[in-house]
């Protein structure tokens, strides 16, 4: 089936905290994504990949980390009794 119903679609539940860190994540990104565009510009233009991409790399994959850590540490805590 190509469409699919949106109702049966898993549910992500996030608390409060989970979306405030999720936009602060989303920010840290698009701020990374600039300084890595700076850098690369200020390059040689034959360079201007390599240099993007190992600017970018070396700040996103932290940030990506802590980000799908910090999230599940953020979850609410219920009790399985």
């Amino acid at each position: 089936m190509i469409l699919n119903d949106d109702n049966d679609a898993p549910k992500i539940r996030m608390n409060g905290r989970q979306k405030l860190f999720i936009g602060l994540i989303d920010l840290g990104i698009i701020a990374e994504l600039c300084v890595a565009m700076a850098a690369a510009t200020s390059a040689n233009p034959e360079a201007f990949t390599s240099t993007f991409m190992k600017t970018f790399f070396t700040m996103f994959l932290p940030t990506l980390a802590l980000g799908f850590f910090g999230f599940r540490k953020l979850r609410d805590r219920t009790e399985n009794a």
